[in-house]
Parts: C-alpha cells; sequence; structure tokens
C-alpha cells in the first residue's frame, strides 16, 4: 500500500509539474536589441579628406568598440572607425594627429551618432585597408590560417 501511495504522490507531482510550464511560456519579457548592426552599402560610399584631430582607442559607451579617428574635413568632423586589427600586429598603422588622410567608406548612424564606417584609409606614403568591399572588417592572418587549413586536410 505504502508503494502505491508513493508512486500515486510522485506521478501526480510530475503531472502538475509539466503542466504548470507552460502557463508562464508567455510571461517572459522581449528582448530589447539596443546595438543595431551597420550595414555597408557600397553604392553610399564616398571619400573624405581631412585631418586627424584625435585618435580614440576607448570610444564612448553606447558607440562601436576599436579605435576611432576624428578627421576634420572641409563638412566637418567625423567620427571615422577602424576597428582594433588595423593598429595593431607587425603591419600596424599608427594614426598620428595633425597627419592628412584620405578615408574612403560609408557614413552611418548607430545609436543616434553618425558614425563613418572606413573601408580604406590613405596617408601620404601608405593606404591602409580597414574593411572588406562588403563592409567586414580584416582581420590579419586569418586568410593564411583559411588556406593552411584547406590544404592539410580540414578539422578533424
Amino acid at each position: 500500500m505504502r508503494n502505491k501511495l508513493g508512486g500515486f504522490c510522485l506521478l501526480t507531482a510530475l503531472v502538475i509539474t509539466s503542466l504548470a510550464a507552460p502557463l508562464y511560456a508567455g510571461n517572459a519579457k522581449a528582448f530589447k536589441r539596443t546595438v543595431v548592426a551597420p550595414r555597408y552599402e557600397v553604392s553610399k560610399e564616398v571619400t573624405m579628406e581631412g585631418t586627424i584631430q584625435s585618435v580614440v582607442k576607448k570610444p564612448t559607451p553606447g558607440s562601436m568598440l576599436g579605435t576611432h579617428l576624428m578627421v576634420s574635413t572641409s563638412k566637418g568632423t567625423i567620427d571615422a572607425h577602424i576597428g582594433f586589427f588595423v593598429t595593431r600586429g607587425s603591419h600596424a598603422y599608427s594614426p598620428a594627429v595633425g597627419e592628412s588622410v584620405k578615408v574612403v567608406g560609408v557614413m552611418t548612424t548607430i545609436n543616434h551618432k553618425e558614425i563613418f564606417l572606413t573601408r580604406t584609409i590613405e596617408t601620404g606614403s601608405r593606404t591602409v585597408q580597414v574593411r572588406t568591399k562588403t563592409g567586414f572588417l580584416i582581420v590579419p592572418g586569418v586568410k593564411g590560417r583559411m588556406v593552411k587549413t584547406s590544404t592539410t586536410g580540414g578539422a578533424r
């Protein structure tokens, strides 16, 4: 009798918990996205010439992560995002305040701020590619690792 009563209580508890779960399914708050991924539209690409006013390595909260160049142009100051990878590694670009640059990219709005997504930076002696033609940041060494992986047969 005791085994039957214990089994009945266990079965009743299991039924109650399985029926209670769907009751709370609709109560979750909707996820609100605060940062929208930038879209790089090649058709809106422009070239701007100016002078670097400042180099910001730690942007304000709510801004895109990575290095930003504040470039003074004939149309005003622009916030040119160049990401993390350009300023690191063996062939790092070291922007200098007062340096004349020509930046190619797309102006976009992120979190109510105008940001210039830089594709290339041209200085007097060097052209630095920051993004691909579709707007993805270039990560140094990735192409070499992909080639190496494909020639060795891939992951096992």
